[in-house]
């Protein structure tokens, strides 16, 4: 039986055209069950990348990530570190959440508007 089971369905919509999704009963199998939750104010440029830790777990899994800001247009890069260099796995406006699997590697979290938050939860396994 899984350790970790999400839904998510979305409408998008402008004007007269309209797009639906979902993804129900998504697993993840989670092998052991390390926590890592972290709330960012990351750096606006390549220098101010604020790194994430995932030492206390012996591997990735899935992950949550939500941009705390509540200005629409304060967005928030979370993504593998690359020789020093974030490359994005995504990017969060003001409010927005993201749900993934991670591969394994070292993470950062980047933002273009000074002062703007990232709360991550790193599930392991």
């Amino acid at each position: 039986m899984p350790d970790v089971v999400y839904s998510i369905t979305g409408n998008v919509a402008k004007g007269p055209l309209s797009q639906s999704f979902a993804a129900s009963g998504v697993t993840a199998d989670m092998s052991v069950t390390g926590v890592a939750t972290l709330t960012l104010t990351p750096g606006t440029d390549a220098a101010g990348t604020t790194a994430i830790s995932t030492a206390t777990l012996t591997s990735v899994g899935v992950f949550f990530a939500r941009n705390l800001s509540t200005v629409a247009t304060a967005a928030v890069s979370f993504g593998q570190l690359s020789a020093g260099t974030l490359v994005p796995t995504v990017s969060l406006n003001g409010g927005e959440a993201s749900v993934g699997r991670l591969a394994s590697g070292s993470y950062a979290a980047q933002s273009n508007l000074a002062g703007t938050k990232l709360v991550i939860t790193i599930l392991e396994g």
